[in-house]
């Protein structure tokens, strides 16, 4: 039995003990037996009964005194334990129905039928307070634009370049003539960065190539997200040309920042009005006067402006990609108008075109897998899915097929512009070039085949750490500069006698001027030619000296009787040198 139950039952026996004392002090006279009802049966009602109230054979209801029952009376109500049943002539309740409960502490309603405790129902007591709250479950466990990641993305970024910087400085050596010659030009910038030496020339071109990875990191991040800018950044960083041009005294570097100034500034913006595309037009422009190389991947840049804008503007895209095209072309025509044609660009030579595809394969083709892996896995699906808080349409199919095509098909200009002229010069430097424009698709690539929320991330490293090994491997292998110390002080002797009265041959006469350029003027050397050139000068006997980088001695200077050979200098590193041959060294005699 309940505590309610208890309690009711409690305050219900003492309210009919109380009422039964008054009913005594207030009895009436005895009544007869007749008083009671008899019903067929031996029914009996437990009180008096009205007339026209209770019929034979109905039941009895109401309270039942102990002892009242008779044989076949069923009984009904509440029994009070222990009361006996009054005789004859006692005195009689009576029960009205009930109509209402009893207000606690109020006198209880004469009539009532019978008394209904009030009780409470008391609440249970509240569960103490846990120590943690856990907080609300947000729609996804990760966010790529709080301040956080902002901050994480920046630190890995500064990693990656550190990574890159340390690339670049494993190279060392003496200048390569071309470095020499552009410290010796008569050039404006590359006057200021003479008078820095060739360590000042160096390292700022390493700070243009550290300044075109950021860039390029940003760019990709526009375009994609975070993680595939992290990783774009990644693998241009370990590339065989961007460890080359961080450490070569030249404006290869620059053309390349340039460049990717360009295509952040197109990226950047791309919701913007179509006239803001202008201030692209600029470095894009600027880009062919420092290496004619960049004038080939100006028309994708175009194609860019357009396909960058296309979600956001509509047939404002076509606007946009018009006017870059125009303002970019202007200013080229008014640079080539005070500067001249840039030189080199179409110069024809005698090279195997499949030996420069291979190699060119050799360079770029670890990027230029991943980056149409990454093309082919944008074009079937926009995003992961693993962002459900993006909202808005996605890029088209055909918009996302065409920009991965664009970006793609870029790297390939340069080896299959330099196989139709059959010139290799420095293409493994302009092989990253176009590799600046498909590196945004590898990162993708990369950020794809982890998959979502970083599920398979031994396939990014593996990546990465492949192409290190390769991209470190290939630069050790290109970058030779010629081992030129001990050549520079044999001469020195030599010149120092003649001074500027001299007249000097060699073979690479732009590093003999740089290094001895305190004792002679740049128009004191001469290049050497070979065959009936090389002839034809010797038997002249008109230069001081004769320097000449070759494995065995020229038939020319054999026997000579203008000419004793100097000095034989071998190379001192003969790993670094990589096979070079010496130098010798032939003065008048």
């Amino acid at each position: 039995m309940s505590g309610e139950q208890e309690y009711g039952l409690r305050h219900g026996q003492e309210y009919w003990q109380e009422r039964g004392a008054q009913a005594q002090q207030a009895a009436p006279a005895p009544q007869s037996q007749e008083s009671f009802l008899q019903y067929p049966g031996g029914q009996q009602s437990g009180y008096q009964q009205q007339p026209g109230q209770q019929q034979p054979g109905q039941q009895q209801s109401g309270y039942q005194q102990p002892g009242q029952q008779q044989p076949g009376q069923q009984q009904s109500g509440y029994q009070q334990p222990g009361q006996q049943q009054p005789g004859q002539g006692a005195w009689q309740q009576q029960y009205p129905p009930y109509t209402a409960q009893q207000v606690p502490g109020a006198e209880p309603d004469a009539d009532a039928d019978y008394y209904v405790p009030h009780y409470t129902v008391l609440e249970p007591e509240p569960e103490p307070e846990p120590g943690y709250v856990l907080p609300e479950v947000p729609v996804s466990a990760w966010s790529v634009d709080n301040s956080r990641s902002a901050w994480i993305s920046r630190g890995v970024l500064v990693l990656i370049l550190l990574v890159q910087a340390g690339l670049s400085y494993r190279l060392d050596g003496s200048a390569f003539a071309q470095e020499a010659k552009f410290l010796m030009s008569d050039g404006t910038l590359s006057g200021l960065l003479s008078d820095a030496g060739l360590t000042g020339a160096r390292t700022l071109s390493l700070a243009w190539a550290l300044g075109a990875t950021a860039l390029l990191f940003g760019a990709t991040r526009l375009l994609f997200n975070v993680r595939a800018g992290l990783a774009a950044a990644a693998m241009y960083s370990v590339l065989e040309s961007t460890a080359f041009t961080g450490r070569y005294a030249s404006l290869h570097s620059l053309s390349l920042f340039l460049l990717a100034a360009a295509l952040w500034l197109l990226a950047r913006t791309r919701q913007s009005s179509p006239a803001a595309v202008l201030v692209a037009a600029p470095f894009a422009a600027l880009a062919p006067f420092a290496a004619y190389s960049a004038a080939l991947y100006l028309p994708s840049l175009t194609v860019l402006a357009v396909l960058t804008a296309y979600r956001f503007r509509g047939a404002g895209a076509f606007v946009r990609g018009g006017l870059f095209a125009a303002a970019t072309g202007a200013l080229c025509f008014v640079g080539v108008a005070l500067h001249g044609m840039p030189h080199g660009w179409n110069a024809h030579a005698t090279d195997s075109a499949a030996s420069l595809l291979k190699e060119s394969a050799e360079w770029g083709g670890v990027v230029l897998s991943v980056a149409v892996i990454g093309a082919v896995g944008f074009a079937r699906r926009a995003r992961m899915g693993e962002m459900p808080w993006a909202e808005g349409s996605a890029p088209g199919t055909i918009r996302r097929s065409a920009l991965g095509l664009t970006m793609c098909a870029t790297a390939l200009l340069a080896p299959l512009y330099q196989a139709y002229l059959g010139n290799g010069s420095s293409l493994h430097l302009h092989i990253g070039f176009g590799l600046l424009f498909a590196v945004p698709m590898a990162g993708l690539g990369i950020s794809r085949m982890m998959g979502a929320h970083f599920r398979y991330p031994q396939i990014g490293i593996m990546i990465y750490v492949a192409a290190l090994v390769v991209g470190m491997a290939q630069t050790r292998e290109l970058y030779r500069p010629p081992d030129s110390a001990a050549m520079i002080g044999a001469l020195r002797e030599v010149v120092a006698e003649k001074g500027a009265k001299g007249s000097y041959l060699s073979d690479e006469p732009e590093i003999s001027a740089y290094y001895l350029r305190a004792h002679t003027d740049p128009g004191q050397w001469h290049l050497a030619g070979r065959g009936t050139a090389l002839t034809a000068a010797v038997k002249k006997g008109s230069y001081d000296a004769i320097v000449l980088r070759a494995a065995s001695v020229p038939d020319e200077l054999r026997g000579n009787a203008h000419y004793r050979l100097l000095a034989v200098l071998r190379p001192a590193d003969k790993d670094s040198a990589g096979g070079q041959a010496p130098y010798r060294i032939w003065v008048k005699r």
